[in-house]
């Protein structure tokens, strides 16, 4: 009968209880009532309660529970906690309250990581963000890495970074080491006027104590972002800087830098992304062209911010135009060849997005369509694709050609090792591979890399899905392949996607699309690429082809996705770097506008 009996809900005296009690035994600790230890700090004693202090604190559980002369003295003995917090310490563990100011925050931060108080060292490091400021961030921020205060160090260490200018002058900074130096001054995000000032940061920071930090001087300078520095200082300051000279990997690193701006003479083209708080750039990705969805050839041309993902309308192309090539060079996006609205062209079209304006240069020798087009070393490739003529109509041809912007002229290099069309063709920083493609007997598996030093095709290990009208990027040694199709009536397209390592000549598979797609245009920005544009499958609607798909390269994984203001197909896209002045300048698209 019992055993069955309900049992009445336990009545539970919760926190007031608890409060009393502990307010309780924090008197009886004041007063030296039924205490049965005595810490002595600095030769003051404080009377306490074992069992309270062992509760309390892992320090004092591990003191009086393991073999060792505490566990049973009277007097202990504490070293390393300053007298003048003992009581807020003691007043903390028995009541989980503390009396905190900006007197004793330091020596209770330092008090609670000797005591194993995790609790109260947060409440501390929250109090001292609360009251820091440029004046004391930098004495934060030492102070935080000498007790392992993460967050406190984070958060000083964007105080710093913010106020850069002004902090990077005082006299503690100088006692900040080397790697944290490098932390800093190589973060995106540091502020300063000038990146003139970085260096000028550095030199000081080693002036304090030169023949001890003279050094670091190569591993600091390396973080120097060369390409935000003005002509003149870069000529006069650096080029005759004794430590420069004085070191060989400084001097090469510098001479990169000329002979990049040499080459680049007068193209907004940077070696080095700048800080956020100096670019006047935003990475974007323009797109150009297309069919609408009553099949009409656009000349609109539109950019995209992934960082605010807002997309804007530029100046439209001077023809219209689909199945054309798209890439960028030196600062500038070529539109090239493509069908228009009653040939195929052999015109190229460069867009500056200096004047967000377009112009004619020098045309393709034929005209030409599918094909692939890529940059290499500064010049412009263009691959394969159908070639149209008087004489033989449009077929598929090998031709391989390069523009050279310096020049303004196109050159025949040799040719693909057949006919083909609808190719992928992607560059790493030494060759070309023209992927995929569709010859006149089918689609193919074909990878053919092309050696500008000698002038030769070299087939390379297959794709593992034979596939045209493809596309892809390249990152450090990988080229990954998206989409594509295997229809020759262009009906259905794929979602498997592959990865081909450079080094071991090796495809493997990758995770698939979620929306099927060939004619598609794949972008990468940083790690990221973004896949958008194309032509799906039958079972795709133009809804979803609006979809603009991101593939995380570190993580093989497909993100939340972007959507496009229009639902065109057959467009092309590229990089780009877009003034921030001029986008403010031009229309925002919410929508496609109707007279491209």
């Amino acid at each position: 009968m019992a055993e069955n009996a309900s049992k009445e809900p336990r009545n539970t005296a919760k926190s007031p209880y608890c409060w009393d009690m502990m307010r309780l035994l924090d008197n009886a600790r004041k007063e030296g009532e039924l205490t049965d230890v005595t810490m002595r700090v600095e030769g003051q004693t404080f009377p306490a309660h074992r069992c309270v202090l062992a509760a309390s604190s892992q320090f004092f559980h591990g003191l009086f529970t393991n073999d060792m002369k505490e566990k049973s003295a009277s007097i202990v003995n504490i070293e390393g906690i300053p007298v003048s917090v003992m009581n807020e310490l003691l007043s903390y563990l028995y009541t989980g309250e503390v009396q905190m100011s900006e007197a004793n925050v330091d020596d209770l931060i330092a008090s609670a990581n000797y005591l194993l108080l995790p609790r109260l060292k947060n409440i501390a490091c929250k109090f001292k963000e609360r009251h820091m400021s440029a004046t004391n961030c930098v004495a934060t921020f030492l102070y935080a890495e000498k007790y392992d205060c993460k967050e406190l160090k984070t958060y000083a260490g964007e105080l710093i970074k913010q106020n850069f200018a002004t902090v990077g002058k005082s006299k503690e900074f100088v006692q900040i080491s080397c790697h944290q130096i490098k932390d800093l001054i190589s973060s995106d995000d540091l502020v300063t006027g000038t990146e003139e000032e970085v260096f000028e940061f550095i030199l000081e920071w080693i002036a304090q104590n030169q023949d001890e930090k003279e050094q670091h001087f190569a591993e600091l300078f390396r973080l120097v972002r060369l390409s935000s520095i003005s002509d003149q200082y870069l000529y006069t300051k650096l080029m005759c800087h004794e430590l420069v000279q004085a070191n060989g990997e400084c001097k090469e690193i510098l001479m990169d830098e000329i002979r990049w701006r040499a080459l680049f003479s007068g193209q907004q083209i940077s070696r080095q992304k700048p800080r956020t708080c100096l670019q006047t750039h935003e990475d974007a990705i323009i797109t150009c062209g297309g069919l609408s969805p009553d099949e009409r050839i656009r000349n609109l041309t539109v950019c995209y911010v992934p960082a605010t993902k807002i997309w804007y309308e530029l100046a439209p192309m001077l023809n219209r135009r689909f199945r054309h090539g798209l890439a960028s060079c030196r600062g500038y996006v070529y539109a090239i060849g493509g069908k228009g609205e009653d040939s195929v062209y052999n015109s190229v079209e460069r867009y500056d997005p200096r004047t967000n304006s377009w112009g004619f240069v020098a045309p393709l020798p034929q005209r030409v369509t599918l094909m692939g087009a890529a940059t290499l070393q500064g010049l412009l490739y263009v691959t394969g694709g159908i070639a149209f003529s008087s004489e033989h109509g449009g077929r598929r041809c090998d031709t391989a050609q390069r523009y050279n912007p310096s020049t303004n002229s196109w050159t025949v290099v040799a040719p693909l090792k057949r006919r083909k069309s609808s190719v992928c063709l992607v560059s790493d920083t030494h060759y070309l591979y023209c992927i995929g493609g569709l010859a006149d007997d089918g689609f193919l598996s074909d990878v053919d890399r092309y050696d500008p030093k000698l002038n030769v095709w070299t087939q390379m290990a297959p794709i593992g899905e034979q596939r045209g009208c493809a596309c892809g990027v390249c990152l450090e040694n990988k080229i990954y392949l998206f989409g594509g199709t295997v229809d020759p009536f262009s009906l259905n397209a794929l979602v498997s996607c592959e990865v081909y390592d450079i080094t071991l000549n090796e495809w493997q598979s990758i995770a698939p699309l979620q929306v099927p797609r060939f004619h598609g245009s794949a972008v990468l920005l940083r790690d990221q690429v973004y896949l958008f544009g194309g032509t799906g499958s039958q079972s795709v609607d133009r809804q979803n082809s609006r979809m603009v798909e991101c593939y995380d390269i570190k993580s093989n994984t497909w993100l939340d996705a972007h959507s496009m203001p229009y639902n065109e197909t057959y467009f092309r896209g590229c990089p780009v770097s877009m003034f921030k002045d001029l986008l403010q300048s031009v229309n925002k698209v919410t929508t496609l506008p109707q007279s491209s």
